[in-house]
């Protein structure tokens, strides 16, 4: 069954305190296909981004610059994936 990279769903982050601030990861997921039904999504990419700071802007940050990581990885293996079924 092949991967459609074009329904790519993103996890809710986790976050964890680590010393001096946070760390938070996200997970892509890409959806498994057979012809026209959707079978299930899976996980292709998982990023993580630490950052210093307790406040609100200092997690925001962080979260953007984690989902444009991870949106910057699917795109890599989304293009892999198109060269590969060539």
């Amino acid at each position: 069954m092949p991967l459609d990279f074009s329904l790519v769903k993103v996890g809710d982050e986790t976050c964890r305190a680590v010393d001096g601030g946070h760390e938070l990861t996200a997970t892509a997921y890409v959806a498994r296909v057979s012809g026209d039904r959707l079978e299930h999504f899976v996980a292709v990419a998982s990023e993580t981004e630490a950052y210093l700071g307790w406040g609100a802007e200092d997690y925001q940050a962080a979260n953007l610059r984690l989902h444009r990581r991870l949106r910057g990885r699917v795109r890599e293996l989304a293009t892999i994936h198109a060269r590969e079924a060539d």
